[in-house]
């Protein structure tokens, strides 16, 4: 990407971007490989020299090996910007420096010239743009990398340096009281720190304070001492002199006293003073300040907790600031029969007798602004006042908080919602208690809280607030439980704001008993919904069919569920909070197993429908069942135990082909375990459940298993006249058989199975059973006919236009025409099959097609290339072994990279089924690893144990085969006559 500078940030955790987005580098060493080269601001860094840095300076076996897996993955990662690292005999090299810290060092270098010209505003002002690069610690998640940690600590050591030096700057510019608290904080953390020290006891004596700060003074002398065994610095002395004598010099020069009008004072003091500093809403503010700057209305709506009121009362300081009248009404206290005209006449110092109050309001507001904060209960009678007003008022700004709108026509809204991931983890970093944060800085624990509170401002006050008894991560482990869990806000907060709880129970309390029963039964839908599906499930007793949409309408207005357009529709959505108190409403009421029942329902009925449409052979119809993935999880999750069995097990098995087509077999076998006792199932359900049960747990790799649960899906077949139960159990027993390397056991079972589905005109099974048949031909050694069977396949769904087979079938034909040679047909059927793929998600076929690629770069000694396909492949693979761990090993074997080789081996012998066909195929590389190793004896009974295998089990796929003669033959070759 020429032209765009990738940006790497190192002053916290560590940050990678460019234009187009971040990029996640998520191991620690490519990480710490990555900052270690940015450090080194464009300059090659040696092997040696980057090898300590990273292991530390004991020795390193194959440092240079090493080194390049390392980069290898840290360029993978890297992805278009992988050109970025580079090797030169001089080592490795990154095009980019640390831009924070660069430009962290240019704004210090501002400060030391301000310091030498005195000019005291200029030091603060450059010192704060330096510390407002710091996202937390320096190399946060890096601490645990030798160069890290002491790279770290000198930059956090710098950090401490520039706060020192503007906390000095506003001491000279008279500033005194208002630092008390950072100094103290700081005093605490730094108990040696003499300047901190010297700082604190004069913001103290500018507080009147001179006890204090003598004692803040007496306290670092005997610190000192007692930890060091040394005196203070004559300087600190001199100082303490200073506060004993009262020296008028340590106060700062008073200005002139200007008088404010005592109806102005009154009205700036009404805005209520915020005791914290106000973070992760700068934009906000900025574009708030510039729609009050003319007159009109704006309201800030927004759901509970999401920090409305604090973004109102920083809007008001700053128009304050600006010497224009500022009034600030909280509503929250008024009962809905409560004047809010009176409300206001009282906080602007109106007399409740006045004869034309409106025009009393007016002239004492002028041109400044009015705040109304949280409206949302008497929104009418603020919409009343607020256009009457504006009539009497026209130079009058007012702003107003609440959750739903005032829908009048001069009426600007501005939302308010969860904080970006950013902010969110600033404010929760200035928040927490001190040492609460982990050493990793901002990691997966704080990740954990914020997404537990959906990114609130209140949820995230709060959680901070937990950090006084919890550490961070104790708190990441118990938020499952957040409205329990996060209570007890500031007192002076106000009700309402001590607990999520109470926040939701105000806005609760507000809707009428229709929208209270949308809200709570709408919880049980798990990542959105749309109006058809709450129609369907939110529909009975009290609330009517035609309530629901009006219900959503006013709790969409209220700010309590989100709306969004997507796909030419409208969806629904709840906050996890907000979710996790109307499934505690639900619980309350009595509806919880009702609903949940209906709910399942939906989903069952949302699956079948999507398969009516073309039973699966596109992309569209695999994604709409996919849209919908968050609720048939939920679905499915909540079902075992319950009277929900049987339904779940019904929406598992309609699942069949979905998760099939998108290579979900592990979570697919999981549903199928849970729910496989439930009662109620007629003979052909609990048949088509067996079979897809030992389907997917079949290519999960549990051929044992599997092989149990098809035989028991054969016995209720032949119970049943289905004879698409019938094929479908002996397609599956077939694909068993060659798994397990039974090859001719499992082209007789194909072949009768294919013979029947075309004797009956099943279209589907037919050309399912050939293509099984192409891949038990091919791992038999028979490529001429797995191509045969490949290509009819491919030709055949081309002609239905089905996606899922032409992206499975050109995989399986790219295979066989590499096997055969022909490397270039093979590429070209790759890449169609990927279209296909891409489009449906399919990550079994996906994974098959990097390896394709991976054995042609191989083949033609692109070691790199190959290494890379096949770590792509690997990527795909959940747990357990697979095909990508043996040609990783392969390709590694090539490259001498023995040690990670022989790792991979290890997790295919672990997890495939012995003398299966993957088993058989590890061993040629298991005896090509020992030869690299120079192990000749273990290379030759690897060799023969494989060769004795293939043979037993009749496998032939060529690739291992090829493998195993090379093998040999180098074999033969080293061995003596």
């Amino acid at each position: 990407m020429p032209g765009e500078e990738l940006v790497v940030r190192v002053l916290g955790a560590t940050l990678v971007s460019d234009a187009a987005g971040r990029y996640p580098v998520d191991r620690p060493l490519e990480r710490g490989m990555l900052v270690r080269l940015a450090m080194g601001r464009g300059v090659p860094v040696p092997d040696g020299r980057l090898a300590a840095d990273l292991w530390g300076d004991a020795e390193v076996t194959r440092p240079a090996e090493r080194l390049r897996v390392v980069a290898f993955r840290l360029r993978t990662a890297l992805g278009p910007r992988s050109d970025a690292v580079t090797r030169s005999s001089a080592g490795y090299r990154l095009a980019s420096g640390p831009a924070d810290l660069i430009a962290a060092e240019a704004a210090a270098d501002r400060m030391h010239a301000a310091a030498r010209a005195g000019d005291h505003v200029g030091v603060r002002d450059a010192a704060a743009a330096a510390l407002e690069l710091w996202r937390g610690p320096s190399l946060a998640d890096l601490r645990m990398i030798p160069f890290a940690e002491s790279d770290g600590r000198r930059l956090d050591d710098w950090r401490l340096d520039l706060v020192v030096a503007r906390l000095g700057a506003e001491l000279e510019l008279g500033a005194g009281p208002e630092l008390t608290t950072e100094l103290a904080g700081l005093a605490n953390e730094h108990p040696l720190h003499e300047p901190i020290s010297c700082m604190l006891a004069i913001a103290l004596y500018r507080s009147g304070r001179q006890a204090e700060a003598l004692e803040r003074l007496s306290r670092l002398r005997r610190d000192l001492a007692d930890e060091l065994g040394v005196d203070p610095a004559p300087d600190t002395a001199e100082l303490e002199m200073r506060l004993l004598r009262q020296d008028p010099a340590l106060l700062p020069e008073r200005p002139a006293p200007v008088t404010v009008p005592r109806q102005q004072r009154r009205r700036a003091a009404a805005v209520p003073a915020p005791t914290t500093s106000f973070v992760g809403r700068d934009q906000e503010l900025s574009d708030l300040l510039a729609a009050l700057a003319t007159p009109g209305v704006t309201t800030l709506v927004g759901g509970p907790g999401s920090g409305k009121s604090r973004l109102a009362v920083e809007a008001a300081m700053a128009v304050a600031e600006r010497d224009l009248p500022v009034a600030f009404v909280e509503l929250a206290p008024l009962r809905l029969e409560d004047s809010v005209e009176t409300a206001v006449a009282g906080a602007v110092g109106v007399e409740p007798g006045a004869g034309d109050r409106l025009g009393a309001l007016a002239a004492a507001l002028g041109s400044g602004l009015l705040v109304l904060d949280n409206a949302e209960h008497v929104v009418e009678q603020v919409a009343d006042l607020v256009v009457q007003l504006r009539r009497v008022a026209p130079d009058l700004s007012i702003l107003i908080t609440s959750q739903r709108p005032l829908l009048i026509a001069e009426e600007v809204q501005q939302r308010v919602g969860p904080l970006e991931l950013d902010a969110a983890a600033a404010l929760l970093s200035a928040r927490v208690a001190a040492g609460a944060l982990p050493e990793d800085g901002l990691g997966t624990d704080v990740a954990t809280i914020l997404a537990a509170v959906d990114g609130l401002p209140l949820g995230i006050e709060l959680a901070a607030g937990l950090t006084r008894t919890m550490t961070v991560p104790q708190l990441a482990t118990r938020m499952t439980d957040r409205l329990r869990l996060l209570v007890g806000g500031p007192r002076d907060a106000g009700a309402r704001h001590t607990s999520l709880r109470a926040a939701l129970d105000w806005s609760h309390e507000l809707l009428d008993p229709a929208a209270q029963a949308v809200l709570r039964r709408i919880g049980v839908f798990a990542g959105g919904f749309e109006l058809d599906a709450a129609e369907q499930v939110v529909e009975g007793g009290a609330v009517q069919l035609g309530d629901v949409a009006p219900a959503l309408a006013d709790l969409v207005d209220r700010s309590l569920v989100t709306v969004v357009a997507e796909r030419g529709g409208r969806r629904f959505t709840l906050l996890e909070t907000v979710r996790d108190y109307a499934l505690a409403q639900l619980d309350a009421a009595g509806e919880t197993d009702p609903t949940l029942a209906k709910h399942l329902a939906w989903c069952l009925a949302h699956v079948r429908a999507a398969a009516a449409v073309d039973d699966f052979i596109s992309a569209e119809s695999v994604a709409a069942v996919f849209a919908e993935w968050p609720n048939i999880l939920s679905a499915l999750s909540h079902a075992p135990g319950t009277e929900r069995m049987a339904d779940a097990l019904r929406l598992a098995t309609a699942m069949h082909t979905p998760w099939a087509t998108r290579g979900w077999f592990t979570e697919a076998r999981r549903h199928f375990a849970a729910l496989a006792d439930a009662p109620g199932l007629n003979p052909h359900e609990r048949g088509r459940a067996l079979s897809s049960h030992g389907h997917h747990t079949m290519m999960a790799g549990g051929l044992h298993e599997a092989r149990a649960l098809l035989t028991a899906a054969a016995a209720v077949a032949g119970t049943v006249d289905d004879m698409s139960l019938v094929m479908r159990v002996r397609f599956q027993q077939g694909f068993v058989d060659y798994a397990q390397s039974r090859f001719v056991e499992a082209i007789a079972t194909l072949e009768a199975g294919r013979d029947l589905a075309h004797k009956l005109g099943h279209v589907k099974h037919e050309w399912a059973f050939t293509d099984a048949l192409g891949t038990a031909h091919l791992y038999a050694g028979d490529v001429d006919v797995a191509l045969e069977c490949y290509t009819a396949v491919v030709a055949v769904a081309r002609e239905r236009v089905d996606e899922p087979g032409l992206a499975r079938g050109l995989s399986h034909l790219a295979q066989a025409l590499m096997e055969a040679g022909r490397v270039d047909d093979a590429m070209a059927a790759a890449d169609e099959s990927d279209h296909y793929a891409r489009r449906l998600d399919d990550r079994q076929v996906l994974p098959h097609n990097e390896l394709i690629r991976g054995a042609a770069a191989l083949a033609a000694g692109k070691l790199d290339d190959a290494e890379a396909a096949c770590r792509s492949a690997l990527t795909y693979v959940d747990s357990g072994a697979a095909v990508a761990h043996i040609d990783l090993a392969d390709v590694l074997v090539a490259r001498g990279e023995l040690v990670e080789a022989g790792e991979l081996l290890r997790t295919v012998y672990a997890g495939a089924a012995e003398r299966g066909a993957m088993w058989l195929a590890a061993l040629p590389v298991s005896a090509a690893l020992a030869l690299a190793a120079g192990d000749i004896a273990e290379a030759r009974s690897r060799a023969d144990e494989a060769a004795a295998a293939h043979a037993a089990a009749g496998f032939g796929w060529p690739r291992y085969v090829q493998r195993l003669d090379a093998v040999i033959a180098e074999l033969t070759a080293r061995e003596p006559t």
